[in-house]
């Protein structure tokens, strides 16, 4: 973590399986525009998300992030935005509201995957991504959504051709894994389509150029 008190901080998470290795670039970026960072490896694999609300609510208090920043943004991949925006829903009432930034969220899938629908009953699934693989079917983030209060932007991906798994059960605009309108969700600021693979995102450079934008002007260029 780099940290210094009264500046802006940014809170970064990864996807499920993933650790904040696959974060860094973006982190870098961040960092080279003047922001603080903590970029976060969570148990993932282990826990459902509500649990891993709490283990960020808890790693947020360890840092006191609140407490030694001018605001708190957060930047996150796949299940790390339906961690963090369940955090910030769960947790509302202990965030000084003043100090509340941005959310800009890479890829996550508020109304589910596809290719989780498919795999969801397959045991090597089910043993391989636990139970927060469990919820990011179609069917369970319709009973799990998140309220934003807070100015969220949202990027899709959707490259030209994608040559993964996702082609088999995804009919339409997708970036492997999750469809672009399954990214979208009531209350968003701002919503952009990049031609990028969905576990690549946070490794691109245009996709950088857009959070810093978006953390620093409210809009995607």
């Amino acid at each position: 973590m780099s940290q210094t008190n009264d500046k802006e901080m940014v809170i970064l998470l990864h996807g499920i399986g993933h650790n904040k290795v696959f974060m860094i670039a973006t982190e870098k970026a961040l960092q080279a525009e003047g922001y603080d960072t903590l970029n976060i490896s969570y148990p993932s694999l282990r826990q459902n998300i509500k649990e891993l609300s709490r283990w960020l609510s808890e790693q947020l208090i360890e840092h006191r992030i609140w407490e030694n920043s001018s605001k708190v943004h957060f930047v996150v991949h796949s299940l790390g935005g339906l961690v963090s925006g369940t955090y910030l829903e769960d947790y509302k009432d202990t965030i000084p509201q003043e100090k509340m930034g941005r959310v800009v969220m890479l890829g996550t899938p508020h109304g589910g995957s596809e290719v989780a629908d498919f795999l969801k009953e397959n045991p090597l699934y089910i043993w391989a991504f636990g139970p927060a693989g469990q919820e990011l079917t179609t069917e369970a983030r319709q009973e799990q959504k998140i309220h934003p209060w807070y100015e969220l932007g949202i990027i899709a991906g959707a490259p030209d051709k994608t040559f993964t798994i996702g082609q088999f059960f995804i009919d339409t605009e997708h970036d492997g894994c999750v469809s672009v309108e399954s990214t979208k969700i009531e209350g968003m600021t701002a919503h952009k389509t990049m031609p990028v693979l969905h576990s690549f995102m946070a490794w691109m450079p245009d996709v950088q150029k857009q959070v810093v934008h978006f953390l620093q002007q409210g809009t995607f260029e």
